[in-house]
């Protein structure tokens, strides 16, 4: 179960952060900041792609292209749904293009940089 809890526990952040109510979301300086929203959600799908990937790591049946393409469609598939529900449920917030973009580069840079680098550091252990 504790292989699951980083992954489940980070993808209630991304749920939080994303399905908010718009007048819920504090007003930050950094919030300010010209395409900051683009780099939360890059942030988002880096850090979860890296945890996916070291959970598909521990199987030794999954080649790194196999763990790159089931993270690749999985996130890809849960920020367009995400982005969809921002649109379509009551909570002021708008479905972006720039944001599913974020999300997709987000997961695609994060499951590359943990097969071709981080897999067999220290990091790579935590994360799996």
């Amino acid at each position: 179960m504790q292989k699951y809890i980083k992954i489940i526990g980070w993808f209630i952040v991304i749920l939080y952060l994303t399905l908010t109510p718009a007048g819920d979301i504090p007003k930050l300086s950094l919030l300010s900041i010209p395409y900051f929203d683009k780099v939360v959600h890059f942030t988002m799908y880096f850090v979860m792609s890296m945890l996916l990937a070291g959970y598909f790591h521990q199987f030794k049946k999954y080649s790194n292209q196999k763990i790159l393409l089931i993270n690749a469609l999985l996130l890809i598939f849960i920020g367009g749904l995400l982005e969809i529900l921002q649109y379509e449920l009551p909570i002021n917030r708008d479905c972006s293009l720039g944001d599913f973009a974020a999300n997709t580069t987000g997961a695609i840079t994060g499951t590359l940089i943990y097969l071709y680098w981080l897999k067999n550091t220290f990091v790579g252990k935590w994360m799996s």
